[in-house]
């Protein structure tokens, strides 16, 4: 009886057994574990606005060539005019017209009549613009251009010529627009001109010509209160995983933001941000079109265009590309503050990112003054007396705004000012306003 009842117990162990090893076996192929990971929760910040190509890739000056006259334009309004009526047309294939021209040919190409010719200050990849206008044709040359114009003087047809040119490599590509409306387009545009001012053509030997205003300048200045975006937006929006942010007061004036890959320093009195991705740093050249695009939908991820920003200038051996702060359409420079946004991209992200962090985009200016400026004529007169200044070193002379900030009130001044080009650097002309036409370098 004692090894029958051995013999039955050991059966239902073995029962017991197989029935867990069933059990654990289930349970294993159904286990689905909560893994705890790393990555960052997905923060939408959104700081200001996002933009479109066409709201950073625009002209600074818009020159219209009539018979015997040229008029000249810096603002928003004329020059929006005549892009819009172009996102209207159908541009055929752009093709090379001249693989080798002189200034003196380009001079000529700006001001012969019935002609409206666009300036850049950088060099614009012909390719970008097949975001902003209709091309029928999408095959690009690997060109560039930071003279674009427009001819209406061919044959009784309803095309125009449009001619994109790029003074540095001395080149101009052409291509033909269809379909232009071109009578309404003539009579409007030389409406628009009726309005501007007109302009002289300073020719230069060897050089491109200036131009400037044949008469005074009147121009708005204003006083704006200052508006910070708190750095905080900045911090949540540019690293990886805000809440593991460690932040400490490097001085009275600055603060430092860091995790484990990045740091972003703050400089308060001089409203700026400074973030840096070492680990994405990449010593290659560039390419210029993926560094525009690149860099605008960077912004554009956390809406970051805080107020009128224009590409203005690029260096694809470091992966540099920068944007100019305008208003009222003109350039603003300071002494005080930033003006410009720049990115260095490095391994498929952004390696460093200077910018603002205040904004001029306020509703009503505190207060505002009419200004009268001398002519740029005038301005290129009193430099060419000038015995520490170089005339064939300038590359160009333009009205900015000068910023400045008054400290006691919170305040932004802009005030109008004659600035010129050297070596792709802009420095003010500052005109002595009670003693008349005599002028001061500052």
């Amino acid at each position: 009886m004692g090894l029958k009842y051995i013999e039955h117990v050991k059966s239902v162990v073995l029962f017991l057994l197989i029935i867990l090893s069933f059990t654990l076996t289930f349970s294993i192929w159904t286990f689905s574990p909560v893994i705890q990971t790393n990555e960052a929760a997905i923060v939408d910040i959104s700081i200001a606005e996002k933009k479109k190509l066409e709201d950073i890739i625009k002209p600074y000056r818009m020159i219209i060539s009539q018979e015997n006259v040229l008029k000249g334009s810096f603002a928003s309004q004329p020059i929006d005019f005549v892009l819009n009526k172009m996102k209207t047309w159908e541009i055929q294939t752009v093709e090379l017209a001249s693989n080798k021209v002189n200034m003196e040919q380009i001079n000529e190409f700006i001001k012969t009549p019935n002609r409206a010719s666009f300036f850049f200050t950088a060099d614009v990849p012909i390719e970008i613009l097949d975001n902003i206008l209709t091309f029928a044709d999408h095959n690009f040359p690997k060109a560039y251009f930071n003279r674009l114009v427009i001819d209406w003087n061919e044959d009784s047809s309803d095309n125009m010529s449009l001619y994109f040119i790029s003074t540095s490599q001395q080149k101009i590509y052409k291509a033909t627009a269809e379909k232009t409306d071109k009578l309404g387009f003539i009579e409007r545009t030389i409406e628009q001109a009726d309005a501007m001012q007109v302009y002289n053509e300073i020719v230069r030997n060897n050089k491109l010509s200036l131009y400037v205003s044949s008469s005074p300048e009147n121009i708005i200045s204003y006083s704006y209160s200052i508006k910070e975006i708190n750095p905080n937006k900045f911090k949540d929006a540019l690293f990886n995983n805000p809440s593991l942010v460690r932040s400490n007061s490097v001085s009275m004036s600055e603060q430092q933001y860091t995790d484990d890959n990045a740091l972003m320093n703050v400089n308060f009195p001089y409203k700026s941000l400074n973030y840096v991705h070492p680990a994405s740093e990449n010593e290659n050249p560039g390419n210029p079109l993926e560094l525009i695009q690149n860099s605008l939908n960077f912004i554009n991820e956390h809406s970051g265009w805080t107020d009128d920003y224009r590409y203005s200038r690029m260096n694809t051996a470091n992966r540099q590309i920068n944007y100019q702060l305008y208003f009222a359409g003109l350039p603003v420079f300071s002494k005080d503050t930033l003006t410009e946004i720049s990115q260095y991209w490095g391994i498929d992200r952004v390696y460093r990112y200077y910018r603002p962090f205040y904004t001029l985009d306020v509703p009503f200016p505190l207060k505002t003054r009419q200004v009268q400026l001398a002519s740029g004529q005038s301005i290129y007169d009193f430099l060419s007396t000038a015995t520490d200044i170089n005339m064939n070193s300038i590359d160009d002379v333009m009205i900015g705004f000068y910023l400045s900030r008054d400290d006691d009130q919170s305040l932004f001044n802009l005030e109008p000012s004659w600035y010129y080009q050297e070596s792709g650097s802009w420095i003010r002309i500052s005109p002595e306003l009670l003693g008349g036409a005599k002028f001061g370098l500052e």
